[in-house]
């Protein structure tokens, strides 16, 4: 059998790696990278929109319950933005309508601002509130 010849310095001839096999290698890491990045960026955005979410979530409650605790006669339609810490800013839209004069329909909707977050975190709660009490300002039949 034919050994290979060593030069001078002991080295093999076939040693090391050929520059196609570091470029190949270079190029799947290269992909590898891109996937891990993407799975981040979707990551960070899918967090960002569950946290509007919850943040809408909860203040469409509070306003509904709001609603649901103030006089028959004083419920009115509204909107506000709230400035939520550690979310940003969330609209609250509120509609009060009365199809018939002691009965109340109650929309409340609720959604991040932004373009990427609004249509994902839009919260809408609706109820249906009758007046029975003359004490709770119901108007006469």
């Amino acid at each position: 059998m034919n050994q290979p010849e060593r030069n001078g310095q002991g080295h093999d001839q076939e040693a090391g790696f050929t520059l196609v096999e570091v470029l190949v290698a270079i190029v799947v890491l290269v992909f590898g990278l891109i996937a891990v990045t993407n799975l981040l960026v979707v990551g960070a955005s899918n967090n960002a929109a569950a946290n509007h979410g919850t943040a809408a979530t909860a203040l469409a409650s509070r306003r509904m319950e709001l609603l649901k605790a103030e006089k028959f006669s004083a419920m009115g339609s509204g909107t506000e933005l709230v400035q939520t810490p550690g979310v940003g800013p969330v609209t609250v839209t509120w509609t009060v309508t009365r199809p018939r004069t002691q009965v109340a329909l109650i929309t409340v909707v609720a959604e991040g601002i932004g373009p990427m977050i609004a249509a994902r975190s839009r919260i809408t709660l609706t109820t249906v509130r009758a007046c029975v009490a003359e004490l709770a300002g119901c108007p006469a039949p």
